[in-house]
């Protein structure tokens, strides 16, 4: 690995960097966000048996452009044989095996699987003879979130099917903490030592340092660790009595970063609560990469579990 210049050695802090040694007062869990498979459905209608030609769903995916997949009907085809055919084809074309798995009911209907959270294929527009019809509809749509570092985070529920791609083994399902209790939040989505294992965003100076859907991600439980600050927060200082986590927009508008005061039901406190207790150890900063700012401060986090 080539590891590309920045200007992330500037800054004394960075979003979720852990700064307490391996040892007793330091503790980590494997995370991973969750994410929704996209899911399509075909379904053959008219009278069966199939009119006489060529049904076509053309896929349009980024890598191989439009993937037309064909079956032909002959007058005699029954829509059970079409939809275990047309399941077979779509399952044996190469520009499509990364991408999809599809399954037949035996009767009318194929069903599509994508085989990666970060699949979203647009809906194909199919073609058929006659007065027959192959409707197809996105039944679940994809939603891949990333989690972004420096974010406190809360236990997560599977969104996912887990027939093809499921959560890495030892990782808990991590989401950002919208309407929890302080009760609920967990720990600090904080930032791996070995950045082969990022996203491809880490270092392009545009957007936040996350982990992308479905990839293992490092969870700060206990420790000094790096967390973003809300743009409409005062100043935190060092040693400050009160620790705001945003769980609701209001005056504040990141999910899951700290503030200086409440905001109502908006705002969860930390410092002298249970199970998460939180104190700033040093000033915030602000950090400037390309055209990405934000501001940072570190906190002595503790959950108790």
């Amino acid at each position: 690995m080539t590891q590309s210049v920045t200007v992330r050695s500037m800054f004394r802090l960075l979003p979720g960097h852990i700064s307490t040694p391996e040892g007793a007062g330091r503790e980590t869990e494997s995370i991973v966000s969750p994410y929704t498979l996209q899911q399509m459905t075909f379904v053959f209608g008219g009278v069966s048996p199939l009119a006489i030609g060529d049904y076509v769903v053309p896929f349009v995916t980024v890598a191989n452009g439009t993937v037309p997949i064909t079956i032909n009907s002959d007058g005699t085809k029954t829509f059970a044989a079409a939809t275990d055919e047309l399941a077979a084809a779509i399952n044996a074309n190469d520009s499509l095996l990364g991408l999809l798995l599809a399954t037949s009911n035996g009767a009318t209907t194929v069903t599509t699987i994508a085989r990666s959270a970060n699949t979203s294929l647009p809906l194909p527009v199919t073609t058929v003879p006659g007065a027959d019809t192959l409707t197809a509809t996105i039944t679940v749509a994809a939603a891949a979130p990333s989690l972004r570092m420096g974010l406190f985070y809360v236990y997560g529920s599977p969104t996912f099917t887990g027939a093809l791609t499921n959560t890495p083994r030892g990782c808990r399902v991590a989401a950002l903490p919208a309407g929890a209790a302080v009760a609920d939040i967990r720990g600090v989505v904080a930032r791996a030592q070995n950045q082969t294992t990022l996203s491809p965003t880490f270092i392009d100076g545009t957007t936040n340092d996350a982990y992308l859907a479905g990839s293992p991600g490092y969870g700060c439980l206990r420790g000094e660790v790096d967390v973003v600050v809300d743009p409409a927060s005062g100043p935190l200082d060092a040693f400050a009595d009160a620790v705001y986590v945003v769980v609701a927009a209001g005056t504040y508008s990141v999910i899951g970063a700290v503030a200086d005061a409440a905001d109502g039901g908006n705002t969860v406190r930390l410092d002298n609560t249970t199970p998460v207790r939180a104190r700033v150890t040093a000033a915030e900063e602000t950090f400037v990469f390309g055209s990405y700012s934000g501001r940072c401060v570190r906190l002595k986090v503790n959950q108790t579990n």
